[in-house]
């Protein structure tokens, strides 16, 4: 039998500087707008967005957000307060009621909105460099919440308007003992990474040789998984 999920949650970034940034500081919380599937409805809050999907479905997942990744223990994520997604269709009476309003009650606000997600809609495709029809179902999302966020619940308003946000600069905490994967684009980031983890290792006194034997790159998942 198939297994669609996996013990261990993946980030994914299109850079290996961001790769490297988020092992030594751990994980950035982008303040994200997330569209909800109501007219012009949505909110922003910084997060740091996993996938549980096991290696061998993970190939298209690349296509969309990049061939650099961490793969961490699902039970540490947890422990950090990673929690999975509920996703909502837009025949969502509930939700309606939720969030068709200017104002939400706190609890609401932030408890669940930030792990309302839409069942399908568009995103941006980098294989294709051009915006893209999704099922965000298939990427099986958790997220990580900063404890002290505020949600911004952005009403009636089309992305296009929405003015840009502040980074804030919240962090995951990354344990490196806890790190399954080390996921690298191709061959030659090799030595790139092993330079980085040398004195991040011995800053850590993590033993180097267990850490490297982590890293993986995308093209093997991509041809052996």
């Amino acid at each position: 039998m198939t297994r669609v999920s996996s013990t261990t949650l993946f980030n994914f970034t299109d850079s290996i500087d961001f790769l490297i940034d988020n092992l030594k500081n751990g994980f950035y919380c982008h303040n994200t707008y997330e569209k909800l599937p109501i007219a012009n409805n949505g909110y922003r809050i910084p997060m740091a967005c996993f996938c549980d999907i096991p290696l061998s479905l993970i190939k298209e997942h690349f296509d969309w957000y990049g061939r650099y990744g961490i793969g961490i223990k699902r039970t540490y994520a947890r422990e950090q307060g990673v929690k999975p997604v509920w996703y909502v269709t837009s025949e969502n009476t509930f939700v309606k009621r939720l969030v068709g309003k200017e104002n939400v009650e706190p609890y609401v606000e932030r408890h669940l909105l930030p792990y309302l997600k839409q069942f399908i809609g568009f995103q941006y495709y980098q294989k294709e460099n051009r915006r893209r029809r999704k099922k965000f179902y298939d990427e099986r999302e958790w997220r990580y919440v900063p404890p002290t966020a505020t949600t911004e619940l952005l009403v009636k308003v089309k992305k296009e308007n929405i003015p840009d946000a502040i980074q804030n600069g919240d962090r995951m905490k990354l344990d490196l003992n806890q790190v399954e994967y080390i996921i690298i684009e191709k061959e030659r980031d090799f030595d790139r990474i092993l330079k980085e983890l040398i004195p991040l290792c011995e800053e850590r006194h993590i033993r180097y040789e267990s850490l490297v034997s982590k890293v993986i790159t995308a093209r093997q998942i991509e041809r052996d998984f």
